[in-house]
């Protein structure tokens, strides 16, 4: 078997061997000490690391993971009378290619939650994943590293259902995070009677913002603004699922105007602060998107936008699945006007993850989460915490999902 271990045990270890002693690791209870303390130390590396400005998404991963964050985390999971709470058993992870810390966010609350893991990560490796595991290793080298050292393999290697296979046949979780056609690939592969399934596949995310609320804002306001807006939509080159791809502008049609090219000047001002990249693969690919766009009806350029970055899109029929679709990321950016936040309502579906919000009122946003679909819209953030992370993600209380609860007799 074509198969790499990268991390929690040697090269050359029986396949069968190491599946059968993953599965046999006893479940702990959630936020047990010896997960706990290991996830902080681990953190701890990651923040203190002479390489940790080289890689802000790590750096974010070490800060969301750090002790205080984790004590305050398990304060919210409170014992529940007449129950036993513990880890499912072993999960299995099945990484993306296009975020590299999202595995670390799935895999670290599963070891809270309790459970023995697996994690598949991509073939491509990065720099970031050869970070993060460096530190991990280092970590697992310590004292604190001696207890969780046998509940976790870390590994890769080609698609391959035999492999896939019998690892989901040891699993009592399987989380797949990727595209559609992953998770229809992988759902295909049994898993035990008994086990559970998360899947987070492909998503849309979108933006929107008051066009009253830009023009109020002095100079600072508008800059903070435009930092936030590229800390959700540059990082990743929009490949992440909470990353917007499309803005809808809330007002009158003069605001609008007014509004939008003062806040695309600014985050023109802090692309350039950023020596944002823009490599010649990403303008290709967002120029072949607005071909596409235009010979289909569904979007067209503004007025000198060929070529520029970002690029930006005029939708001539709203959010419609055909849009999705041809969406690449990589700096391009639909936009549309409507007079109320909760007109945009009816062109969301089960595609859109999150919408990032800037000038709305509680009312305005209750009113739009009251009239989408069913299933549409998971996240409402403030336009700028779009990548942050939650416990609760797509919808599901991962800690909650990661685990299970087991009856008790109440004396």
């Amino acid at each position: 078997m074509s198969i790499r271990y990268l991390l929690g045990t040697d090269d050359g270890t029986p396949f069968e061997g190491l599946l059968d002693r993953c599965a046999a690791a006893p479940a702990w209870a959630p936020f047990d000490a010896r997960a706990t303390a290991f996830v902080a130390r681990f953190s701890q590396r990651l923040l203190t690391h002479p390489q940790a400005r080289q890689f802000p998404e790590m750096a974010a991963l070490g800060h969301w993971f750090r002790g205080a964050s984790l004590r305050d985390l398990a304060a919210q999971y409170p014992a529940r009378a007449g129950f036993l709470r513990l880890g499912r058993g072993l999960a299995f992870h099945v990484a993306p290619a296009n975020v590299d810390s999202v595995f670390m966010y799935s895999w670290l609350l599963s070891l809270l939650a309790g459970n023995a893991n697996l994690v598949r990560v991509s073939q491509k490796g990065s720099p970031q994943q050869d970070f993060v595991i460096e530190a991990l290793r280092a970590t697992l080298a310590e004292p604190v590293g001696e207890p969780v050292a046998g509940r976790f393999v870390l590994l890769t290697y080609p698609h391959d259902d035999a492999i896939t296979g019998a690892i989901s046949a040891r699993s009592q979780l399987r989380v797949v995070w990727g595209g559609d056609a992953t998770v229809a690939t992988l759902r295909a592969i049994p898993l035990r009677p008994t086990a559970t399934e998360l899947c987070f596949p492909d998503r849309f995310s979108a933006a929107a913002l008051s066009a009253a609320a830009v023009l109020a804002l002095d100079d600072a306001g508008l800059a903070r603004l435009a930092q936030g807006f590229y800390n959700d939509a540059f990082w990743f080159a929009q490949q992440a699922c909470s990353s917007p791809r499309m803005l809808a502008w809330v007002g009158g049609g003069a605001d609008v105007d007014a509004a939008a090219l003062r806040f695309w000047a600014a985050v023109a001002a802090e692309l350039t602060r950023r020596d944002a990249d823009n490599s010649g693969a990403m303008t290709m690919a967002r120029v072949a998107a607005s071909f596409e766009y235009a010979a289909a009806g569904l979007a067209h350029l503004g007025p000198n936008m060929l070529g520029s970055y970002p690029l930006r899109l005029v939708l001539d029929h709203g959010l419609t699945a055909a849009v999705k679709e041809v969406h690449c990321g990589n700096g391009l950016f639909l936009e549309q006007r409507t007079d109320s936040l909760a007109a945009l309502a009816e062109q969301f579906s089960d595609r859109e993850q999150t919408l990032s919000v800037f000038g709305f009122g509680e009312d305005e946003l209750m009113a739009l989460m009251q009239a989408v679909p069913a299933r549409a819209i998971d996240r409402l953030v403030p336009i700028g915490r779009a990548l942050d992370f939650s416990p609760v993600w797509d919808g599901q209380d991962l800690i909650l999902s990661f685990s299970r609860l087991i009856a008790l007799p109440i004396s």
